[in-house]
């Protein structure tokens, strides 16, 4: 199996054995209830596309950083805090949305992400941003 689509369910969590689709390339788990992801999130190596926008992560676990193919993260519309620092061990991530969270800072470590174009913070209480990302992306703020 190669794509996995169980959007707009109640899903409120994952089983570990979503650790044994080796070959799974594309998991669409938006619009659900999940809470957590398993430690075994981190065993998809072939995943390119992980869709887990509008659920209700609040963290994700560090395995996230065992994803050496995994270009598209849209974590949008959960209730993440914080980011583990492993998201930098995601070499081919081109676009990371994390717009419409509970985040106050982001982990330096995304300022890594060499592939990375699209950084998504909207609708965020970020308070500070580290200057690795500012240089990054060149980002500029007007503070009040």
């Amino acid at each position: 199996m190669q794509m996995l689509e169980l959007s707009e369910n109640q899903l409120t969590s994952l089983p570990a054995e979503i650790g044994q689709l080796s070959k799974l390339q594309g998991l669409y788990l938006n619009q659900n209830q999940l809470t957590n992801l398993p430690a075994e999130i981190g065993q998809l190596s072939q995943l390119q596309w992980l869709y887990l926008n509008q659920n209700q992560l609040t963290n994700l676990p560090e395995e996230i950083g065992r994803l050496p193919q995994l270009q598209w993260l849209d974590l949008s519309q959960n209730q993440l805090t914080s980011l583990p620092a492993e998201i930098e061990r995601l070499p081919q991530l081109l676009d990371l949305d994390l717009s419409q969270n509970q985040l106050t800072s982001l982990p330096a470590e995304i300022g890594q992400l060499s592939q990375l174009q699209g950084l998504h913070l909207a609708d965020n209480p970020l308070k500070d941003i580290a200057e690795k990302i500012r240089q990054r992306f060149r980002l500029d703020f007007l503070l009040n």
